[in-house]
């Protein structure tokens, strides 16, 4: 045991350099990803768009900084990260294809949060269903018929098929 602990003794001695300047670079990286999260939140409360997709934004963001900064301390550690790398993106192919049906959820979320074709509270169809919309996520949107059923369509469903808007329509 006191073996195993001389040796550990004896490696960071020689490393401590190393080590400390792993410790600056996670700092300056910790507050770097801080920064530019407020940041990036002030740039969302100039801005007139909707709050899931800030919200999903913001984190795709800060998990995207983080695993950057996790690559760079682990090479300079003395890791090879070049594997690490290339698992990453070979994980996000196989990732992407399992969940090609969810990715294009949240692509034609996005877009109609940004084309803003309706608004919660207006009459729609879409998808051959005719109501009101309750709620409008990233994923899915929620729309109460006529009827009183509550529905919840695919965004997929709602951005690869006509739009009808007869809120707008009955307003002109």
């Amino acid at each position: 045991m006191i073996e195993i602990l001389s040796n550990i003794q004896n490696y960071f001695r020689g490393h401590y350099a190393q080590w400390l300047f792993v410790l600056i670079i996670f700092i300056v990286g910790f507050f770097a990803i801080k920064l530019i999260n407020r940041y990036l939140s002030r740039f969302f409360d100039k801005v007139d768009f909707d709050r899931t997709l800030e919200v999903f934004t913001q984190k795709m963001v800060k998990v995207s900084l983080w695993i950057i900064l996790i690559i760079i301390i682990l090479s300079n550690l003395g890791f090879n990260v070049t594997g690490f790398v290339v698992g990453l993106g070979a994980m996000g192919i196989v990732i992407g294809f399992a969940t090609k049906d969810v990715l294009s959820n949240l692509a034609a979320g996005i877009f109609l949060l940004i084309n803003r074709p309706f608004k919660v509270g207006e009459s729609v169809e879409v998808s051959k269903i005719k109501g009101t919309v309750k709620e409008m996520g990233i994923s899915t949107c929620i729309i109460i018929t006529d009827d009183k059923e509550y529905v919840i369509i695919p965004n997929s469903k709602i951005w690869g098929g006509p739009i009808k808007n007869l809120s707008r329509i009955e307003k002109e």
